[in-house]
């Protein structure tokens, strides 16, 4: 027996399989984009729709650990709440048992054809969209290669007594037996980290006839359990609320997994009479093999079998966890509690953005958005702060401190915002993603640079008064009346961060456009009146240099606002 070719036939098939599910995986993504995000938003209204939610869209990108992931990045963002959340994972839990079926399909035989395909579409599809979907379906493709790789590197090892005897420990003959099974799935998905390859290895193996049905339901149960790490870790370093969504994910899946070891034997023998032939029929002869269609020594039957017994586990505890989803969520909250004291937000520990979460582009992007809508009110503070002082509302002393405190705290948001999406823009994104990606690092530099004005003029103001110097009463109302208008320019732009926000953006930039054209054109004739002041000598000479630095800050500040607006509306850097 040659071990070293069915390790690399098994590990490569492994390989092209897992390669397989992360292409259907992120193509679907891809594809979805930001309407994947809204449907998981806006479609979970109650938990019936969230549970068809959270079951449609894992059927659609294969993968129970990146709908899971996704739900407590949206929880980590404040877009789901908990008892939401645990709907839209009971979902996840039914839409992950389509892998089973697909791998058990007859038609391995056309991988090579839907890769093919896919490749064609992939590089000559007349659009984005079609390019994605020709990678879902390379991904299939691949999958099914994988899937028939991993299942001819086996069949040699049902010759081998040894490896016979090892499963043989996982027959299901015994409860001993059965939690061993157990013990086996929940270790090799947390190694895996994968639900769907730890099932499509499980059906290789008892196809190939070297599991017992009872031993691969033994094995299923423990993926079950193995797959909520993904979300576990992933909820590390999240806020509390995320963590409950992965606890409730964790609990539902264990706690199920208990209840049908209770009753372990009538739910295999329901599972083996739901649909027909016999789960353990094992070809042994020419003549066996020919009227089955299968080779000698495999299972023809118990594919099927252990892909509905996978489907009837979830949704028979879906439809029985599903009317104390409120009880479940009362007991997360109370297994973590709400923290002493609220989490300050800082950059250096963001509210809502997770490293850990930016595997999944449409979280991410919502995730920094989060921190943008926060770094944008931080700087609101400061320009709020400038236009009191700008129309003798408030004094310089008491201000400066807080506008310097909070300046440091603005290039801080800069600075992490920027990493985390240079980061974002690593993965695998979409061309609207990416282009959303660079206009939001744009639009921090916007903001930081608003807020740099904003200093600037702050100690303009702090040097005139440690020098006793006061502008002329023309000059004061020139600033105020500006400080009044750029004020509203800003709130008005800065409502385009939030992406809730309906905006007729066409007419916003009309408006933003004449905003500016307007105020540039007051602030020159302020600085023209202004050396005429001077000529006349109606102003004094020594105030002349602080106006001046004055209205150039101003100046800066429209230019910043407009690009704000140009960035976020689309019209600076198009997709």
């Amino acid at each position: 027996m040659h071990w070293t070719q069915i390790f690399f036939t098994v590990f490569g098939g492994l390989g092209l399989f897992l390669l397989g599910m992360k292409f259907m995986s992120e193509g679907m993504q891809k594809v979805a984009g930001a309407r994947l995000r809204k449907i998981l938003h806006f479609l979970t209204s109650n938990r019936f729709l969230g549970v068809g939610i959270g079951a449609a869209v894992t059927m659609l990108i294969q993968s129970s650990s990146a709908t899971t992931v996704m739900v407590v990045g949206f929880v980590n963002a404040e877009l789901l709440n908990v008892t939401q959340a645990i709907g839209v994972i009971l979902g996840a839990n039914i839409g992950t048992t389509i892998t089973g079926w697909i791998v058990t399909l007859k038609i391995v035989s056309y991988s090579l054809p839907l890769i093919g395909t896919g490749v064609t579409i992939r590089f000559v599809g007349p659009t984005d969209t079609w390019k994605y979907l020709g990678e879902v379906i390379f991904g299939f493709g691949m999958l099914f290669l994988g899937m028939s790789i991993m299942s001819d590197g086996f069949a040699p090892l049902r010759e081998y007594p040894a490896f016979i005897e090892m499963f043989e420990r996982v027959s299901g003959e015994s409860y001993g037996t059965v939690l061993f099974g157990v013990l086996v799935g929940t270790v090799t998905t947390l190694v895996v980290q994968s639900s769907s390859a730890t099932t499509g290895i499980t059906i290789a193996l008892a196809a190939q006839g070297m599991l017992t049905f009872q031993g691969a339901i033994a094995l299923v149960l423990g993926i079950n359990i193995g797959t909520t790490i993904t979300a576990i870790l992933a909820a590390i370093g999240t806020n509390h609320n995320a963590k409950r969504a992965a606890l409730a994910h964790t609990l539902f899946n264990v706690l199920g997994v208990a209840l049908t070891l209770m009753v372990f034997y009538p739910f295999c023998h329901l599972a083996e009479s739901l649909i027909p032939g016999d789960p353990d029929l094992l070809i042994r002869t020419a003549a066996e093999a020919e009227a089955y269609g299968a080779e000698i020594g495999t299972k023809p039957y118990i594919g099927r079998h252990i892909a509905l017994a996978h489907t009837l586990f979830n949704v028979v505890y879906v439809i029985l966890f599903l009317p104390f989803t409120g009880l479940l969520a009362t007991l997360v909250k109370r297994l973590i509690p709400e923290p002493a004291t609220p989490n300050k937000v800082s950059p250096l520990q963001f509210a809502h953005i997770h490293q850990g979460l930016i595997r999944t582009p449409a979280i991410g992007i919502i995730e920094s958005e989060k921190e943008l809508v926060a770094m944008a009110r931080r700087v609101r503070k400061n320009s709020v702060r400038i236009h009191d002082i700008m129309i003798e509302k408030r004094d310089i002393s008491s201000a400066l401190a807080k506008i310097e405190s909070s300046e440091q705290m603005i290039d801080d948001y800069r600075r992490m915002i920027t990493e985390y999406l240079l980061t974002l823009s690593q993965q695998t994104l979409s061309h609207e993603e990416a282009v959303k990606v660079g206009n939001y690092m744009t639009c921090a530099h916007n903001l930081e640079k608003y807020a740099d004005y904003v200093f600037n003029s702050a100690r303009t103001y702090a040097k005139m008064k440690e020098g006793n110097i006061e502008l002329s009463e023309a000059a004061k109302v020139t600033i105020s009346q500006l400080a009044d208008e750029i004020e509203a320019f800003y709130e008005r732009s800065i409502t385009l961060i939030d992406p809730d926000t309906e905006t007729d953006e066409e007419r916003h930039m009309e408006e933003a456009l004449a905003t500016k054209r307007r105020l540039k054109d007051s602030i020159r004739d302020a600085k023209i009146e202004h050396f005429q002041r001077l000529q006349e000598k109606t102003c004094q000479a020594e105030s002349s240099m602080y106006f001046i630095d004055l209205l150039s800050n101003l100046d800066g500040m429209v230019s910043q606002v407009f690009n704000i607006s140009e960035t976020l509306t689309g019209h600076k850097f198009a997709s």
